[in-house]
Parts: structure tokens; C-alpha cells; sequence
């Protein structure tokens, strides 16, 4: 059985993830917190239902690399690991970068809890005794830091890993951010993933195994080639593995990549900010409501996006997108089966 913990003054409620939405809902109601919007399940949702205070992602960067990489032109067509992090410098111990980061919020004012989030690259690789060592420096400061969360390529993902983090489990929120991109193995092989659809459902499967542990799968929209039709399918295929969490980019064409050079050349359609509300207005329905929905909007570092620049922020779109499933009548997991 899977527990969270709700915080609250220092008092603990443990919540049950059997618990129906609407039973956790009353529960988080209680202290006086939302547990989910009228239209999905947000993450910041899920944290104010678990911790009932503000929570907030601390990135950083073990510069574990990837094995899919091995050369600048290898590896995923839209990948440039450095749009994609906020982390602070790379030579730094992890601990360290912990308490600078503790010691700046603090600074700022910020009285909340923490995620430690391993973001770039694939969090699983190196040595057993440094990965455990880099992990278990989160529980070096339990008054801040609530969760672990690793992001990890789903062949990249063995049973000692598991064991690891399902120790920090027992006093921790452990998460596993898995790239899966598409469930479409036609997908996978053009975007050059380096795996298939069965390497993520084997994961997740072995995640399961481990119910402290949550599974987070990472999907991109609007990869070359793929229908709404394909779309649907990949969020219908997280739904029967019952993935804990999902988070979802727009795809987005950086610079450095080998998708930044088919896009020069005409090969490849980004969607405009009002087909992409649409999509979501679509989408949102069929996601199962007790998936946690981590992102519906990827971000990229400032210089290095190409394509698409849309002109209204990040928290616009989701306004309209909220705005528009509430008047329509619908909700995440309303239409979840179909």
C-alpha cells in the first residue's frame, strides 16, 4: 500500500493512495487546501494534498550524460541537454548544491519544502556506491527536503536502482521521471530514442513493484509524422500501465539539434498556441484522474529555441485551457477509456 504524508504545523496525516480522489479531496479539504482544480490534477495539487504547504523543485546536476550520446550528432533528434536545465554548476557535490540553494531560498523568504530533482541527462548512470551516495544526500536535510525525483531513460533502469530508492522511500516522496516520448515504436525509431514502447511498459512494471516509488512518464506532442489519433493512443497506454504521474511537452525545435536542421529544411510543423489549446482540451478528458499531471507546457532556456514563439506566457495558455474545459463540461479522465 502506498502512503503519502500530509504536513501541516508538524502534525503528519498519512494519506492512503487507495484512497478515492474524492476521499484524499475531503481529507486535504480539511486543512483547508484544494486537492485538485475543477478540470485536472495538478502537481501542485498532489503537493498541497500531501504536504499542505508550498513546494517547490530544486534542480540539480550530477552530469551523468547519456549512453545514447556518444557524440554530438547522436541521441534524440530534439535533444540539447542544456535547454533543458536549470541546474547549477555541474562540478559541485550534490550536497553542496543543496545547501546553497536552501541558504538562497531562505534568504528570499521562502519558508516551503523542497523536491531535490536530478534533471539532465540519465540520473541512473555511474558507479552503485556513487549513485546511492548522491541519492541519499537528501536525507541529510530532512527539515527541507520532502522528495527525491530522478529523471532516467526507461532502458536505463535495473533492479538495483530500484533498491535504492525504495529505501529513501520509506522517509521520503520518491519519484522516477522516465522518457518515453511516444508509445508509437514508428515514433520512436525516427526521433532515434534508442529504445521501444516495451523497454518503458517493462519500467513501469518494475517500478510498480516498489510501491513506494511513483513512475512519471514524459510525452512530447506533435512529434514529425504523428496523428491526434497517435496522440491518443500514447495517453490511452499510460492510462492500462496506471503510471503515478505524466508530464507533457509541446514539441519544441532547439538549437543544436538535429530537429532544429529538419525544420530549416520544412520537415517538421509545430503547433501555434491555439491548436495546441485545443489538443489539451482534447487530451485532458482522456487522462486517467488519478494520474498526477506534472506539465502540460515544456519550458526551454532563454537563446536556444528556435520554434514555436508564441506570444502569450506559459501561464496564459493554461488559463485559456482551464477556462475552456470548465465551460465545455469537462474534466481530466471524464472520457478516460474510450
Amino acid at each position: 500500500m502506498r502512503r503519502g504524508i500530509a504536513r501541516r504545523c508538524g502534525r503528519i496525516r498519512m494519506l492512503r493512495s487507495c484512497d478515492t480522489v474524492e476521499e484524499q479531496g475531503r481529507i486535504s479539504r480539511r486543512t483547508g487546501d484544494t486537492f485538485m482544480s475543477q478540470t485536472y490534477y495538478s502537481l501542485k495539487d498532489y503537493l498541497r494534498s500531501r504536504f499542505a504547504c508550498d513546494v517547490r523543485k530544486l534542480a540539480l546536476h550530477a552530469h551523468p550524460g547519456c549512453p545514447h550520446r556518444r557524440t554530438p550528432e547522436d541521441g534524440c533528434v530534439f535533444c540539447n541537454e542544456s535547454g533543458f536545465s536549470d541546474a547549477g554548476p555541474h562540478e559541485k557535490p550534490v550536497r553542496d548544491q543543496i545547501a546553497e540553494a536552501l541558504a538562497a531560498a531562505h534568504r528570499r523568504g521562502f519558508r516551503g519544502k523542497f523536491i531535490a530533482y536530478f534533471q539532465t541527462g540519465t540520473n541512473t548512470l555511474g558507479e552503485p556506491v556513487s549513485l546511492e551516495s548522491r541519492w541519499r544526500a537528501v536525507l541529510e536535510f530532512p527539515d527541507d527536503i520532502v522528495g527525491l525525483s530522478i529523471a532516467t531513460r526507461p532502458d536505463c533502469l535495473d533492479d538495483m536502482h530500484l533498491g535504492i530508492l525504495d529505501e529513501i522511500a520509506r522517509s521520503r516522496m520518491v519519484w522516477v521521471e522516465l522518457g518515453l516520448q511516444s508509445a508509437k515504436d514508428e515514433t520512436l525509431r525516427l526521433i532515434n530514442r534508442g529504445h521501444d514502447f516495451a523497454a518503458f511498459e517493462n519500467a513501469v512494471l518494475r517500478i510498480g513493484r516498489h510501491p513506494g516509488i511513483r513512475s512519471v512518464a514524459h510525452i512530447i506532442l506533435g512529434l514529425p509524422g504523428e496523428t491526434v489519433e497517435d496522440m491518443r493512443n500514447t495517453v490511452g497506454a499510460l492510462n492500462r500501465l496506471n503510471v503515478d504521474g505524466v508530464k507533457i511537452h509541446h514539441l519544441q525545435v532547439v538549437a543544436g539539434t538535429v530537429l532544429a536542421n529538419w525544420y530549416r529544411h520544412g520537415r517538421v510543423r509545430v503547433f501555434t498556441e491555439e491548436e495546441y489549446a485545443d489538443l489539451l482540451v482534447t487530451l485532458i478528458p482522456l487522462i486517467d484522474r488519478k494520474t498526477v499531471i506534472h506539465r502540460l507546457v515544456g519550458d526551454i532556456r532563454t537563446g536556444l529555441l528556435i520554434a514555436p514563439k508564441w506570444n502569450r506566457p506559459k501561464t496564459r495558455i493554461l488559463q485559456e485551457v482551464e477556462t475552456r474545459l470548465r465551460n465545455a463540461g469537462l474534466r481530466q479522465g471524464l472520457h478516460a477509456g474510450r
